[in-house]
């Protein structure tokens, strides 16, 4: 099973599977030369394809831009926590703090602060021992990191639990589970984040942050990107994600 998720996880990357075909082309050509051909324009094709921003970007629209972010003017509408989802802190180097958060944290916890500040509802923080260092606890980073711009300790929950979504949220369960919750999280990945809130029977408004894609449908042509290619591997991950967590409910229902 193990090895069957890392041979998903090689091919979800377009860059991979580019030259793999290309692999793939090279070795028939000899014995089968129209073969060798087609996968070696299937190679180019790949790449080309899923090199375009314009292609990464419809990629995630679906992911990231069908979530509006709540308003959250009303005085009487204030959550009981203000829950953020964990990302990745670097146990490794010798580089200031600050160096060490990766962006998709850094946006999320100062999503949560502005959240904190305008609600004063506490802030509750899920991630386990799954950095570089097993020994550095995510959630007490986080918690540093919060009380060090000001927020109580009063203020600050942690689970020091959770090395995926969904166990992140059972971490936070024992808080959550009849409260009103304000969840931020990377946008990809707010439609599981409902999907377990749901299947919890949690209530949550979700402040999604951290988009990779414009939000634009209008088409343009550009140079192939790197960057493109990195981020069509994040959405097809996140659909593969999805439908892993759709084909798990169907089971336990």
């Amino acid at each position: 099973m193990e090895l069957l998720k890392h041979i998903v996880l090689f091919f979800i990357s377009p860059l991979n599977l580019a030259i793999s075909l290309f692999a793939m082309g090279m070795l028939l050509s000899r014995r089968k030369p129209h073969f060798g051909k087609t996968f070696k324009l299937m190679s180019l094709a790949t790449f080309f394809l899923f090199s375009q921003p314009y292609v990464s970007d419809l990629l995630l629209y679906p992911l990231e831009h069908k979530h509006h972010y709540p308003n959250t003017q009303s005085d009487g509408d204030k959550p009981d926590y203000i829950l953020v989802l964990a990302c990745y802190y670097s146990t490794f180097g010798n580089v200031p703090d600050t160096s060490r958060w990766t962006e998709c944290s850094l946006q999320r916890n100062i999503e949560a602060l502005k959240l904190h500040r305008k609600s004063g509802a506490p802030i509750l923080i899920t991630g386990g021992n799954f950095l570089h260092d097993s020994n550095v606890n995510y959630s007490e980073k986080a918690r540093e990191f919060f009380e060090e711009l000001g927020v109580s300790k009063d203020k600050i929950i942690i689970t020091k639990l959770g090395t995926d979504t969904e166990e992140e949220v059972l971490s936070a369960l024992p808080y959550i589970a009849g409260a009103k919750t304000w969840v931020v999280s990377s946008a990809t990945h707010i439609y599981r984040l409902e999907n377990l809130f749901s299947f919890y029977n949690c209530v949550g408004e979700f402040f999604p942050v951290n988009h990779h894609s414009k939000g634009l449908l209008t088409p343009y042509l550009a140079f192939p990107s790197a960057s493109a290619l990195s981020k069509s591997e994040l959405a097809f991950y996140e659909y593969l994600a999805l439908m892993k967590q759709k084909l798990i409910s169907n089971t336990v229902n």
